[in-house]
């Protein structure tokens, strides 16, 4: 498969120049060949003084480990980017002129991970960060013969963490042929793990897990026209790749579990117009399930859970050609069927889009993205509403 940019595969390829032109300039994180220093420098000092902190860049991913310990990642013009909101403020915690990061996950408030690459339009090596509870240091991590990226982690203890991606020969930014890939850690060190790789190649967008033996990775394969969906599972000794039951065509971008019974998977799906997908897992096979379309074309990028009754789904709306604006979204589950919710965009010129969801209780959920991939985003449900 030709690797699109991050922003590309998110973004429907008929708005790929458009959004190239505006979301990545030569300054842009990745450019530099040299991953971050072993210790990254003390955290940056400007906390935002009131709940939301906007800043120059994008955000990929949230998590955390409750309503006070919260963690971003992405990237911002000249540096990659985490940040962490403390239950009053958010803050920058790093940012290195090298690298960039699209998954991260958390165990405890002093164990958190942050994976990404270390170029966006040349050859990139896998990075990896751990947050010992004061500060980020690089963990090495295995990149196979032609480089590649890391698109998502989960960790269910210190000593066991997944982390997933795609070997290619450039960054994000560069078109490839991508294989996928998947790294474990296990206490001491990270090394790839064997799983059955589809014959056309692919990459994977997304990895879940509740338990040693029961970890969900998503994504995509590569060059057959249209693509496939792409789902394995770890039983705990091996992965296998399980029938996604979605029609062709299809791109997954998310993936959360809340038991071994109890799982989704959001993306969309390829064709005239984008349409949302979701996906369900009850513990025997996937299915797809019925999702909104508010404005008749819809990517989903991101989706959490808490329950069989509590799961939220974002993204963003009319990828097909941002007219009159991409608008972010956020879609509710609540036992019985999704649904639209009403969700903030700021003023924008032609985007608002959201890639990570993640969710602590009924009362409490983040969503984070970007405005025009120019400045993060950043918004917060109370229980009644979201805000920006």
């Amino acid at each position: 498969m030709q690797a699109l940019t991050r922003w590309s595969r998110a973004v429907p390829v008929a708005l790929a120049g458009l959004l190239a032109a505006a979301a990545a300039p030569a300054t842009w994180a990745g450019a530099s060949a040299t991953a971050p220093a072993a210790a990254a420098h003390p955290a940056a000092a400007h906390a935002a003084p009131a709940s939301y902190l906007t800043e120059p860049g994008r955000l990929y991913h949230v998590t955390g480990t409750s309503w006070r310990d919260i963690w971003a990642v992405g990237l911002m013009p000249n540096s990659s980017l985490i940040e962490h909101w403390n239950g009053h403020a958010w803050s920058v915690s790093y940012d290195n002129p090298a690298g960039y990061f699209y998954g991260v996950a958390a165990v405890t408030p002093k164990d958190a991970w942050a994976v990404g690459g270390t170029n966006w339009f040349s050859p990139s090596q896998n990075l990896i960060l751990r947050w010992n509870g004061r500060s980020w240091r690089q963990v090495p991590s295995p990149s196979p013969s032609g480089g590649g990226y890391l698109t998502a982690v989960a960790a269910t203890s210190a000593n066991s963490a997944w982390a997933v991606g795609l070997i290619a020969p450039g960054g994000p930014g560069a078109p490839g042929t991508d294989v996928p890939l998947i790294e474990h850690w296990n206490g001491r060190t990270w090394y790839v793990q064997r799983f059955p790789h589809p014959v056309n190649g692919g990459e994977f967008e997304s990895v879940a897990a509740t338990s040693s033996s029961n970890v969900w990775a998503v994504g995509e394969t590569g060059s057959t026209n249209p693509n496939q969906a792409l789902i394995e599972h770890w039983n705990g000794h091996k992965w296998s790749e399980v029938a996604s039951h979605a029609p062709a065509g299809v791109y997954l971008q998310g993936v959360t579990a809340v038991s071994t019974h109890d799982a989704w998977a959001v993306g969309y799906t390829e064709g005239p117009y984008y349409h949302s997908l979701i996906l369900h897992w009850n513990g025997y096979r996937w299915r797809v399930e019925r999702s909104p379309d508010p404005t008749g074309s819809t990517n989903l990028s991101g989706v959490a859970a808490t329950s069989h009754t509590n799961a939220w789904a974002v993204g963003y709306t009319n990828p097909n050609t941002c007219d009159p604006n991409c608008g972010a979204v956020i879609f509710h589950w609540n036992g019985t069927e999704w649904s639209v919710a009403a969700t903030p965009n700021p003023p924008s010129v032609y985007l608002n889009f959201l890639g990570g969801v993640f969710v602590t209780s009924n009362r409490n959920a983040w969503a984070v993205g970007t405005t025009d991939w120019a400045s993060t985003l950043i918004e917060h449900w109370n229980g009644t509403s979201w805000r920006d």
